[in-house]
């Protein structure tokens, strides 16, 4: 049983909506950031950094009554209104032959606590407790928690009707996305879609597992009960079958005291490796690119013993490869290796070991979401940048608040 909490959005004007919400700000570099807050007066971002602040240069504190200053001087200013009554929004993704439509709402950290809403990564007890004093101080949060349903065929249909009429927000942005947003407040419908998820046993996090360890955080370190706005996460919640799972590739940057010979003659002692002129993947395959060009490398079949997390493609490739063949112990703190999403293309290893800046990259075939499922429901644990899900939200678009008033 999932529990839905329609809310009071703050949102932006229609017509600043498409300049207003903004990627998450971890995924910018500093001199992108400058771009985009020197370029666009209306950005979200200018409320996560105020006056161009420098957080290096202020307490933990200071920086986030910044923030909360901010946030109400756009709210003052007509940027962001709030609506009326609690509602639920319908949001949806557009780019590429994929389409994502769900729901934005609250979901209960209670659910979360009691592993109805199931989770595939370790969170650091750092990050949490930095963005919990944030939600605290600020009293608003502004990125949803990508969650999944395995099914959603009972939910969806009600959203039909909805997004046959004209959408609230209706736009796209530079990466070639359409947004579009509907506001539901009618009570009825409301209660149908909580109803739907009354029969849900379980969500799974896509995205977002320090979002929602923090806010269960928060709730906890404040005593907040179910009726309290910070008993709740802001969630956007699809169906499985609209959730794009990407795979992540792994560079190395250098072979340490091996040669390429070394390395190949090394692999195919792991398994059957061939030389092939373009990289195809299949799962227990590894596609593998060296200066002499790509192989394909076919791994002996995972013990059907192993948990779920350890059968992963990514898993196997640590364990028998990257570990014992060219020492990386810790893909999170070993310096040799870098990470690249899989919406890059093979053309970016193959720049990258041609341009001599890696070694050897790894493209792997991507985790299917049944994979996802049966580590989340074994309480296992996937390796780092395992996955790269698609869609990517927005901040700012529906800012839910903390303090509800």
């Amino acid at each position: 049983m999932i529990s839905l909490r329609p809310f009071r959005a703050w949102r932006p004007v229609p017509d600043k909506a498409h300049l207003v919400g903004s990627r998450s700000y971890v995924s910018y570099s500093p001199e992108q950031l400058a771009e985009k807050l020197e370029g666009n007066p209306y950005t979200y971002l200018h409320i996560i950094h105020p006056d161009g602040m420098k957080p290096e240069e202020l307490s933990r504190s200071e920086r986030f009554a910044r923030v909360r200053v901010a946030f109400k001087e756009f709210c003052d200013e007509g940027m962001l209104l709030r609506d009326d009554a609690p509602c639920i929004y319908v949001y949806e993704q557009s780019a590429k032959g994929m389409l994502s439509r769900g729901i934005v709402v609250g979901v209960s950290v209670a659910d979360y606590r009691a592993g109805r809403i199931k989770v595939h990564e370790h969170t650091l007890t750092a990050r949490e407790n930095l963005f919990a004093d944030y939600l605290g101080s600020t009293g608003v949060n502004a990125e949803p928690v990508l969650l999944a349903d395995p099914l959603g065929e009972a939910w969806q249909p009600l959203l039909d009707p909805i997004v046959a009429t004209r959408p609230e927000y209706d736009f796209s942005t530079t990466d070639r996305v359409r947004h579009r947003l509907w506001v539901v407040s009618d009570v009825e419908l409301r209660i149908q879609l909580q109803k739907s998820f009354a029969d849900v046993p379980a969500l799974y996090i896509a995205d977002g597992h320090h979002r929602m360890a923090s806010s269960a955080r928060l709730a906890e370190a404040n005593g907040a009960t179910d009726v309290s706005p910070e008993a709740w996460c802001l969630a956007f919640i699809v169906p499985q079958s609209q959730l794009y799972i990407r795979n992540f590739d792994r560079v190395v940057m250098d072979l340490g005291h091996m040669d390429e010979a070394g390395l190949l003659a090394a692999l195919g002692s792991i398994g059957a490796l061939v030389s092939v002129e373009k990289p195809r993947t299949a799962h227990g395959t590894f596609a593998v690119r060296t200066a002499s060009g790509w192989h394909l490398l076919h791994l002996p079949k995972a013990d059907p013993a192993l948990p779920p997390a350890d059968q992963l493609d990514c898993a196997r490739l640590s364990d028998l490869v990257l570990g014992p063949v060219l020492g990386i112990a810790d893909l999170r703190t070993d310096p040799r290796v870098r990470f690249v999403p899989g919406t890059s293309g093979t053309k970016e290893l193959e720049r990258l070991v041609d341009s001599g800046k890696a070694a050897v990259a790894f493209h792997l075939h991507p985790v299917e979401f049944a994979e996802l499922q049966a580590v989340s429901d074994t309480g296992g644990i996937m390796p780092p940048k395992s996955t790269y899900i698609e869609p990517k939200l927005r901040s700012g678009l529906t800012v839910y608040s903390l303090e509800d008033v």
